[in-house]
């Protein structure tokens, strides 16, 4: 059940707004894009504009009713999933005709791509019975972008009932955010940046999706968006003590996004990505010792080998050319780019 993106790019979460509904532009064309859920006012704003939009009945979440923050968060995500499966699926069934939404797909890929060498190696085929074959396989490797979510996990406000008195802590900003999220049908990952919070890593626990099933697939993966090595390996080491595997680190230096909020030693980042570099193997081993050993305690499915750990890189990236280099020499997975 391992895909792969295609692309060697994501887009990163923007604000609480730009990219609030960036899958339903890009995923068809198989880019992952970042939706921060920390505001659920423009959410349930954005919830109304989409069901209108496609003729659909709007409910309205209101704010007197019980966990509305993590319904509308729920209901949004399970909604932004429907359209960008039915667009995609509409985007798999076209003709590969010059300017189809199929062909811009494969166009799409970076040229190393062997999907976008094997869509020119179709293009260029005279024989039609064996170029319908050659789009069949097309098809069949398209892969949708995932619709990924940002939490910061700080900005844990508490919230207070009608009369004023403080709800119980999972109706927290961050807890309501991730049980949102936990209770959508997507397959995908959640982004923890902002900082570290116990707590909340304590609350991915009761959520079945973030743990193996029967066949070692997590079905909700985590993110972890960090400014530096030492970050990374303290809080990995948290979740995976709980049996929680973290499945891409997404380095971001402080001076390029943040900065003015949660305040960095402003280290660069070639030497945060050497240190990534170096260390990767050790992270991996020290991450899935831990991680075995939470899961058999809990008697839980184990990994029956270390499961893929990306390290990826956003912030200040300009052109392809930077992309590039950062994917060569330092071994990154990908990059984002905002």
């Amino acid at each position: 059940m391992k895909t792969q993106n295609p692309h060697l790019f994501h887009i990163p979460v923007m604000g609480i707004g730009f990219t609030i509904d960036s899958p339903a532009k890009v995923a068809p064309y198989g880019i992952d894009s970042v939706i921060s859920i920390v505001d659920d006012v423009i959410i349930e704003q954005m919830r109304q504009f989409y069901y209108n939009l496609l003729g659909m009945e709007f409910i309205p979440i209101d704010k007197k009713e019980k966990d509305y923050r993590a319904r509308r968060i729920t209901d949004y995500l399970n909604l932004m999933h429907k359209i960008v499966q039915e667009k995609f699926e509409k985007v798999k069934k076209e003709e590969f005709s010059e300017g189809s939404e199929i062909c811009k797909y494969f166009e799409y890929l970076p040229n190393s791509s062997p999907l976008k060498i094997a869509f020119g190696s179709m293009l260029a085929e005279k024989d039609l019975e064996l170029k319908s074959k050659m789009q069949l396989a097309l098809r069949k490797q398209m892969r949708c972008g995932e619709i990924q979510v940002n939490i910061m996990a700080k900005v844990d406000t508490v919230n207070y009932d009608s009369k004023g008195n403080a709800l119980p802590e999972i109706y927290n900003d961050a807890m309501s955010a991730l049980r949102g999220y936990a209770n959508s049908e997507l397959t995908s990952s959640i982004v923890l940046s902002a900082g570290l919070n116990p707590r909340l890593y304590s609350y991915f626990e009761e959520f079945n999706d973030f743990f193996p099933n029967e066949d070692g697939f997590i079905k909700k993966k985590i993110i972890l968006k960090v400014s530096d090595y030492r970050s990374a390996l303290i809080q990995g080491k948290m979740l995976a003590k709980k049996g929680l595997w973290i499945s891409e680190y997404r380095i971001e230096s402080g001076l390029n996004c943040g900065g003015h909020i949660f305040a960095t030693d402003g280290k660069l980042m070639g030497p945060i990505l050497e240190e990534f570099k170096s260390n990767k193997e050790i992270l991996l081993n020290d991450l899935y010792s831990l991680c075995q050993s939470s899961l058999a305690r809990r008697e839980a499915k184990l990994f029956e080998e270390i499961p893929e750990m990306k390290i990826t890189v956003q912030g200040g990236i300009g052109t392809a050319n930077e992309c590039e280099f950062l994917i060569e020499h330092y071994q990154v997975n990908s990059t984002g780019w905002g």
